[in-house]
């Protein structure tokens, strides 16, 4: 073949390497343009589902009026009501902590500012206001909150955190939560989403769970952490994702219990509850009567949630192992409404977890006389919202 060809087909593809060169920078530009699309389409998404009007309202105040015995820390409206309490998986065992530490909805804060009950660690946070609910919202990329909890050598043997996440994708990991010794080394730590799963580390231990039954990772979640002396579970939405029987304490235990939204479509929490308790009794009426709060309603009805199958669960086993005892069941309120609702509320509600344990558990309703107080016997104070929480309770004794 003459020469001249080949040195043709060099110049061929010198002129190719040199036109994929130039071409190149357009390629990457075209798509950084796409990404910041998707990126301002999701922002303009999440920034649409929270109300950012800056109007100050005094603290405190709510949007709309609650139902009797229902305030901060209520089920969200939508609630699953469908899901019968008996067809929970056993899995699912979070009790909440009896003694309530810390509870916050937000509501006593001004639209626009940082709550009084948390610790601002890194990033700018603000209470925002979305469908009637206040939240706490991350409006930097990345943020980091503290619990404010009482100073102590370590967090109780027995202790629960709950409360509501909601997120628009893209997540990331957009939330993080992280128990920390006093010097903040990490002695465990659970992110979501990472991929489809819960991802969680403690020391030398990893883990990674998927939230099933979901679409996607974005929407609203129920988070949920219980520590039983060094163990700790993890739940989201029912499902029990994390079940280790000790953590590290290489470091020491952990002192602080920090929250981290890590998103730019700006991630929200609400309805903190941060609870002592409750230990696990060997018999479970052995005082003659067990109160708990591990059971709930629909806002302002009577109808049982699914999340109350633990504590049920339980009282159904003790009365098969105990077949000749009968019960009270007594429901209380706090003083939120007029006392005549709170009365009546109370007395429905202790007569439809009778029913509940009845139809759903095969209890003889015969061995249950249920009974409202209302608001008339409070165990706490009713001007805190921490107060009021421990006054909504249901208690079972002995006949």
């Amino acid at each position: 073949m003459p020469r001249p060809c080949l040195g043709f087909a060099r110049l061929q593809a010198v002129a190719l390497v040199a036109l994929i060169a130039f071409a190149s920078p357009a390629h990457a530009g075209f798509g950084d343009a796409l990404k910041q699309k998707l990126k301002d389409k999701a922002q303009k998404k999440a920034e649409e589902a929270v109300d950012k009007s800056t109007e100050k309202k005094p603290a405190g105040e709510k949007t709309e009026t609650a139902a009797a015995g229902d305030e901060a820390g209520a089920k969200p409206a939508g609630a699953d009501t469908s899901t019968k309490v008996s067809a929970v998986s056993t899995k699912f065992d979070f009790v909440p902590g009896d003694k309530v530490i810390l509870l916050d909805d937000f509501t006593q804060d001004e639209l626009g500012e940082f709550p009084v009950r948390f610790r601002p660690i890194m990033g700018t946070f603000e209470v925002a206001e979305s469908a009637g609910e206040r939240w706490l919202r991350c409006v930097s990329g990345d943020g980091t909150v503290e619990l404010k909890l009482p100073e102590a050598p370590a967090l109780p043997e027995y202790w629960t955190l709950e409360f509501d996440f909601f997120g628009t994708e893209p997540l990331a990991s957009s939330l993080i939560v992280k128990g920390l010794t006093k010097d903040d080394n990490m002695v465990w730590e659970a992110g979501y989403p990472n991929g489809p799963n819960l991802f969680f580390r403690s020391g030398d231990f990893h883990s990674a769970a998927p939230l099933e039954g979901v679409d996607g990772p974005g929407g609203r979640h129920h988070v949920m952490l219980m520590a039983r002396v060094k163990g700790l579970k993890i739940y989201m939405d029912r499902q029990r994702l994390v079940n280790l029987p000790e953590v590290d304490g290489s470091h020491g235990p952990a002192t602080k219990l920090q929250i981290r939204l890590w998103a730019e479509t700006k991630p929200m929490i609400t309805n903190v509850r941060y609870a002592e308790g409750c230990k696990p009794a060997p018999d479970l009426l052995a005082q003659g009567k067990l109160v708990t709060y591990g059971i709930h309603f629909a806002t302002g009805s009577d109808v049982v949630l699914a999340d109350s199958a633990p504590i049920l669960r339980q009282v159904a086993t003790w009365l098969k192992a105990n077949p000749a005892a009968k019960l009270t069941i007594t429901g209380h309120t706090d003083n939120v409404g007029t006392a005549a609702s709170n009365l009546d509320l109370s007395k429905r509600r202790a007569a439809a977890v009778a029913k509940v344990l009845n139809e759903q558990f095969g209890i003889a309703l015969d061995r249950f006389t249920p009974q409202g107080k209302g608001d008339t016997q409070a165990v706490s104070d009713n001007a805190k919202p921490e107060g009021r929480a421990m006054n909504r309770r249901v208690e079972f004794a002995k006949l």
